[in-house]
């Protein structure tokens, strides 16, 4: 998706008060990740960037539901794997339609194998971190359903997650 003016009446540059504040904090909270996966994903940076604000445009598009979503981050990773899948198809067919001279030249472009956040998360970070992180932002469970998957109280699953993201921004 491309930032074309209908897009921008639609998204965040209509947005007032709470909701545009919301919005920004949202951003400023994952933007950076989203960044980095994409990156990751595609090794491109100013392709990365445009999935990430593609990403924000449509949160700013269904901000009424996200605002009421129970893990807006995960939300949000989930609406960038979808960008970055439709990314890899354009590459694909823009690849296809090269002519058979050019093709030779070309080194295969297939789409890399998906990569899920355990793959990208730092090595160094414990198992009880890892598994915290991913039941959040992969699976996007909330606290009481990641409680009771982990038979531990809801608020002794809030402290893992702060201390999980805490230790994986330090790596």
């Amino acid at each position: 998706r491309t930032s074309s003016p209908s897009n921008h009446r639609r998204g965040w540059f209509l947005l007032k008060g709470a909701q545009a504040k919301w919005l920004h904090t949202l951003y400023i909270t994952h933007a950076e990740t989203l960044y980095r996966v994409a990156y990751f994903r595609l090794g491109d940076p100013d392709r990365a960037k445009d999935l990430v604000h593609s990403v924000f445009l449509a949160a700013a598009e269904k901000i009424s539901i996200l605002q009421h979503h129970e893990n807006p981050g995960a939300w949000l990773l989930r609406a960038l794997n979808y960008e970055i899948s439709h990314e890899f198809t354009r590459l694909e067919k823009e690849r296809r339609s090269l002519p058979l001279e050019d093709l030779a030249k070309e080194t295969p472009v297939g789409q890399p194998p998906s990569l899920g956040l355990d793959e990208i998360l730092p090595t160094q970070l414990s198992s009880r971190d890892r598994e915290v992180l991913l039941l959040y932002y992969e699976e996007g469970l909330s606290y009481q359903e990641m409680a009771d998957r982990l038979g531990i109280p809801v608020s002794t699953c809030g402290t893992w997650l702060l201390r999980a993201k805490s230790h994986c921004r330090a790596l």
